[in-house]
């Protein structure tokens, strides 16, 4: 079995994901904002329905189209994208309500220690995933021009001027 990982992980599956990822989020914000408590989750589930069968009827609706073609990986990454927008809405609602619990003061402590981390991977990861056009070095001087500073700032391989 050979898996083709551009077309089941390529950037056309991370943008279905990632659209209904930002429309359940900002659909899901008024219904956190709205509702009151007990009947949250129950219409939080009506959006995570509602937006699922969108997704999977807007791939039907492609398969009319020329110009588009219908894909059953683009239905499933829709459903993940409004299943971690879900579910991203239910812990922040949940963090909200239980603010004093323990486990809140754990997960603050451990994005301390673990966002360092990842940036610090990101510094020394070894292959590139992100390219630029332009040195960082380049961009940082082309923005602290127009900052007022001393000529005596240094940042590591960059003189400012």
């Amino acid at each position: 079995m050979n898996l083709d990982y551009e077309i089941i992980f390529g950037i056309d599956k991370l943008m279905h994901f990632f659209s209904f990822l930002v429309l359940t989020l900002f659909l899901g914000m008024f219904i956190v904002c709205l509702s009151n408590r007990c009947r949250l989750n129950q219409r939080l589930s009506y959006l995570w329905f509602i937006l699922v069968t969108i997704g999977t009827l807007d791939e039907f609706r492609q398969y009319n189209l020329s110009n588009r073609s219908a894909e059953f990986l683009d239905a499933v990454a829709n459903m993940l994208g409004v299943s971690v927008g879900i579910a991203i809405l239910l812990f922040s609602s949940y963090l909200v309500k239980n603010r004093h619990h323990t486990i809140i003061k754990l997960l603050v402590l451990y994005s301390f220690v673990t966002i360092p981390l990842f940036l610090g991977l990101l510094y020394y990861n070894e292959r590139t995933f992100v390219t630029v056009e332009e040195p960082i070095q380049e961009k940082l001087r082309n923005l602290w021009v127009f900052l007022p500073m001393q000529p005596s700032i240094r940042f590591p391989n960059v003189y400012l001027r």
